[in-house]
């Protein structure tokens, strides 16, 4: 593989993404900063009700090539949920964009949101018990990034993922790969590409 060849190409492909401003290869050095702080950013994460896990940015991270992308608010992050709330593996609640589902969610007795978006599956979890006790937690997990369409089709990639870094690591990848950008509206993401 040509690293410099996929690179522009993965680059090119996500500068052409509606919402991604800017991408960038990530440096194979930085993967070890980039845990830290999610490690650093778990460790004081609480959200007032609970353990945040970024399980997202731990699976890009173990993908072949890892990418930097400056987002604006014109990128849409599709209807998955960014964020569930996990009892071990089980799913009692997650975040839910899609208005039908919400609408139909809305009817059902065992539902309750925690606010408009977010959903609590009151059959799977006692609320906020399971919380306070810590027997759950918050998830950010990763997407697949369906948006990135690669026009070089001698690339096999098997898979494109993408993750939400954590504030701290936002703030690293706007120092390193952006300029520090710091627009009102900005954020980035690290996207992940399996070979």
């Amino acid at each position: 593989m040509d690293k410099k060849k996929t690179d522009q190409s993965i680059v090119s492909a996500l500068n052409r993404v509606k919402g991604i401003r800017q991408a960038s290869p990530v440096a194979d050095g930085d993967r070890t900063n980039i845990l830290a702080l999610e490690k650093k950013a778990e460790e004081r994460a609480l959200m007032g009700l609970g353990k945040v896990v970024n399980t997202g940015v731990l699976e890009v991270l173990d993908q072949d090539l890892i990418y930097a992308a400056l987002t604006d608010m014109d990128f849409d992050w599709g209807d998955e949920a960014t964020l569930v709330l996990k009892k071990g593996d089980e799913v009692v609640g997650e975040e839910v964009r899609d208005e039908a589902v919400i609408a139909e969610l809305s009817n059902k007795k065992n539902v309750w949101f925690m606010h408009r978006n977010f959903v609590i599956y009151k059959d799977r979890v006692s609320f906020p018990q399971d919380i306070m006790k810590k027997v759950c937690y918050f998830e950010i997990p990763c997407l697949p990034a369906e948006w990135c369409i690669l026009e070089d089709d001698q690339m096999k990639c098997r898979n494109i993922t993408y993750a939400n870094p954590s504030t701290l690591c936002d703030v690293f990848l706007k120092e390193q790969y952006f300029d520090r950008m710091d627009e009102k509206g900005s954020g980035t993401i690290l996207v992940g590409v399996k070979f």
